[in-house]
């Protein structure tokens, strides 16, 4: 299972498009709820393509059993944020690609899915192979910046699977792209 990174808030809301009804559902599949945006006329743009920065501060982490040095680099890496520049396409605003949201993982489901008005609310849960992992994300958004919490717990049988992690997304557009940027 991958750790969600500072790119996932960045696809998942680069997959909802305009309009103002609230998009919810329940117990859903990615395809399911990816489906439901696109009934809900959300086929415009939800963020403008463009030149984005990313900034993700790392707000709390814990992984038990995890040895004391590297505790100890986690706690010191709290606070700090790293910044990712990413371009974003016309075409990848109007229409990821069902994987963007949860990768090859097709084990992932919505528990929950609530999205409109400029606000989000979001939890999904992926597991195979004895792991689980249960994302949280909520904030909210506008066509030219948007706001995360980023709760991900993992759990398994392997003591080194079993982990929480909390940080914070900001992101804003802040121009064209320019062509050194990554492809989000």
């Amino acid at each position: 299972m991958r750790t969600p990174t500072i790119m996932l808030a960045g696809a998942v809301l680069a997959g909802c498009g305009g309009g103002d009804e609230t998009v919810t559902a329940e117990n859903a599949s990615v395809g399911e709820v990816q489906q439901k945006l696109r009934e809900a006329g959300r086929d415009e743009q939800f963020v403008r393509p463009g030149r984005w920065e990313q900034r993700a501060t790392l707000v709390d982490i814990d992984v038990p059993g995890m040895p004391a040095d590297m505790r100890a680099g986690m706690k010191k890496a709290m606070g700090t944020s790293q910044t990712h520049v990413t371009c974003l396409t016309p075409e990848q605003a109007r229409n990821p690609r069902e994987d963007f949201f949860a990768g090859a993982d097709k084990s992932c489901r919505y528990e929950t899915f609530r999205w409109g008005g400029g606000q989000i609310d979001v939890r999904m849960r992926c597991g195979a192979e004895g792991r689980q992992q249960t994302m949280a994300l909520n904030g909210t958004y506008s066509p030219d910046s948007y706001q995360m919490n980023m709760r991900v717990q993992g759990q398994g049988d392997a003591p080194d699977q079993q982990m929480t992690m909390s940080m914070r997304v900001e992101a804003s557009r802040v121009g064209e792209c320019s062509g050194g940027e990554s492809k989000g």
